[in-house]
C-alpha cells in the first residue's frame, strides 16, 4: 500500500502557489496521476479535502505514565475535533496554540505522520517545532512553535501568516 508520493519538480507539471501546504485542484491531481501512470504506477493520488497542518490548541496535558519527559495532550484541532498527541517539547503547556501535523502529513524531511503509540500511549499527530517545519531562521533548539493567541484553531498552517522568524 502506498502511503505517500514525493514528486520531484512537481512545479514543472502544475502551478504551485505559496509556501508550505499545497492544495492541488482536481485538474492538478489529474495531471499528476497521468504522469504517475506514464511512469508505470497503478495507484492514484486523491485530492485532500482538509489541511493536514493546522493550528491546534493544547486543552489538557498530563504526564506520560511511562516517561519522565513526555506528556499526553488533548489537542483541539478543529471546532468539533480533539486528538490525543504525545509530546516531549519542554514548552508544551495547557492553552498553548501551535502547529499540528495530522495523520497523512509529510514533514519537510520526508517523514510521514501516522497514528501510532508512543510508549504505549495513543498519538494521532505531532505538534511541530519551527525547525521540524523547516521554517526560515528557525531556532535550533527543542520546543514546539508558539503561536499568538489570535491564531484560529483548525486554520490551515500558513508560514507567511503564522511565522515571523
Amino acid at each position: 500500500r502506498t502511503l505517500a508520493w514525493n514528486i520531484f519538480e512537481a512545479s514543472t507539471l502544475i502551478p504551485i502557489q505559496g509556501k508550505g501546504q499545497v492544495f492541488p485542484s482536481s485538474e492538478d491531481v489529474a495531471v499528476l496521476n497521468k504522469e504517475l501512470a506514464k511512469e508505470g504506477f497503478t495507484e492514484e493520488l486523491e485530492a485532500s479535502q482538509y489541511p493536514v497542518f493546522v493550528v491546534g490548541q493544547i486543552m489538557e496535558m498530563v504526564a506520560h505514565p511511562d516517561s519522565d519527559h513526555l506528556n499526553v495532550c488533548q489537542v483541539q484541532v478543529a471546532e468539533d475535533q480533539k486528538v490525543e498527541i504525545v509530546v516531549g517539547a519542554p514548552n508544551a503547556k495547557v492553552g498553548l496554540k501551535t502547529i499540528v501535523a495530522l495523520p497523512g502529513a509529510m514533514m519537510p524531511n520526508g517523514t510521514l505522520i501516522f497514528p501510532g503509540k508512543l510508549r504505549g500511549e495513543d498519538s494521532f499527530g505531532m505538534m511541530c517545532s519551527p525547525r521540524e517545519l523547516a521554517l526560515p531562521n528557525a531556532p535550533q533548539k527543542r520546543g514546539i512553535i508558539e503561536l499568538d493567541e489570535t491564531a484560529i484553531v483548525g486554520q490551515a498552517f500558513d508560514a507567511d501568516k503564522h511565522w515571523q522568524g
